[in-house]
């Protein structure tokens, strides 16, 4: 069999070039794949560390126990939703002070005690070893959330753990800020349902 007419267009300069440059690929993929020790410190591709994914998206329950942090002065940081080192620092603190578990994470249960622990420190400055006294707004509140089956809740006008964690339950399912707290956008939403009588 005469080779000649398959070896000769190899031998032009643009085959030479073509064949070097495959070679060449070849030797850096080996090299990579199988003589190198360990992964390559710099690879061609970067990707997204979880740090860096965690900043590109903000996290709601996050920020709202940011929020509660600091107006129950543990936490001096920005309200950015972002769960770094001082918001995990601030969390610790909180949960060793109230004789929680200690996991510094930010998550609806954490939220609710914090709101409940500011209600309750809120209550103390009334007066020393007075009981919190109802507040016919939270009542009301707790009666239309009670209505829209985010109980069970007593409409007892008493902001406690259950108020907060039905509150931030119906904000998470309407789309509203979570808060844990009653706002304006927490009645408006209520009374857009039906749930709350206009005043």
């Amino acid at each position: 069999m005469d080779f000649r007419g398959i070896i000769a267009p190899l031998t032009r300069p643009p085959a030479l070039a073509g064949l070097a440059c495959f070679a060449f690929g070849m030797a850096i993929a080996a090299n990579a794949l199988f003589l190198q020790p360990r992964p390559h410190p710099a690879p061609f591709v970067s990707t997204l560390t979880d740090a860096d994914a965690g900043q590109a998206h903000p996290d709601e329950v996050v920020l709202a126990v940011q929020a509660a942090l600091r107006d129950n002065g543990h936490y001096s940081g920005g309200l950015d939703g972002l769960a770094g080192e001082e918001t995990r620092s601030a969390i610790l603190a909180f949960e060793r002070a109230v004789g929680r578990e200690a996991t510094g994470k930010a998550t609806l249960e954490l939220l609710a005690e914090i709101r409940s622990a500011g209600h309750g420190a809120n209550a103390s400055h009334a007066g020393a070893g007075d009981a919190p006294q109802p507040d016919s707004r939270v009542a009301e509140v707790q009666a239309a959330l009670a209505r829209s089956a985010y109980g069970p809740l007593t409409a007892d006008g008493i902001f406690g753990p259950q108020t907060g964690d039905a509150i931030i339950r119906f904000q998470r399912d309407h789309g509203l800020p979570v808060t844990g707290e009653i706002s304006d956008a927490l009645v408006v939403e209520l009374r857009s349902i039906g749930a709350l009588d206009d005043e």
